[in-house]
């Protein structure tokens, strides 16, 4: 229902600008004006109210994924463990805990008495674009073992709604798939950390 009600508004904005546009052309040509000069800025400024922020943001979008986003292994469980001689035996896990140490941008889950999941999240302050970095770490020593960035952009989804309860929501089109490099990856290095002791019963 959202979504017909989304469309039928964009329909009436299409409709709006063009009459905007061919309003301005037989002003501009009864004043003795170029027509298709004012008719191409009309049209200009009636594309920028709406759509200003959807080239910026696939631009921004590509040049974080270019510049920022990658995967990186500073220390493997194996390599911990032999820094640490006896250290994993004494650590236990849940197969879910709950998380702590929340706020709006940084999200944080204890893996085990050593070890904790830290997703931190960080929104460019104009455009809909996200830097998402995941990162296990060493709660003792805060040596990071692990670390991903990735990036996403948009609004959210029309279906599910902004996460910030955002309207510009109804902006569909605005931002383009997530590049998350190596998700799995990371998702295995998490679980080898976590289980680095005995489960806890």
């Amino acid at each position: 229902m959202l979504g017909l009600i989304v469309l039928f508004a964009f329909f009436v904005y299409l409709l709006i600008a063009i009459l905007v546009v061919l309003g301005v052309a037989r002003l501009a040509r009864e004043q003795g004006r170029s027509p298709r000069r004012w008719g191409w800025a009309a049209a200009i400024v009636m594309y920028l109210l709406v759509f200003w922020d959807h080239l910026p943001t696939l631009l921004l979008h590509k040049y974080y994924c270019a510049t920022k986003a990658g995967f990186w292994v500073y220390k493997t469980p194996e390599q911990w463990k032999a820094e640490n001689p006896g250290v994993a035996e004494t650590l236990t896990w849940r197969d879910r805990s709950p998380p702590f140490g929340h706020k709006d941008v940084v999200y944080r889950r204890k893996l085990n008495e050593r070890f904790v999941w830290e997703h931190r999240r960080l929104p460019a302050p104009v455009l809909p674009v996200r830097i998402g970095t995941e990162a296990i770490v060493d709660t003792t020593s805060g040596d990071v073992m692990v670390r991903r960035v990735g990036v996403e952009s948009g609004y959210g989804e029309l279906a599910i709604g902004s996460p910030t309860g955002d309207w510009r929501v109804i902006k569909f089109w605005v931002g383009t798939e997530a590049c998350v490099p190596n998700i799995h990856e990371f998702g295995q290095f998490r679980e080898v950390f976590k289980q680095l002791g005995r489960k806890h019963k």
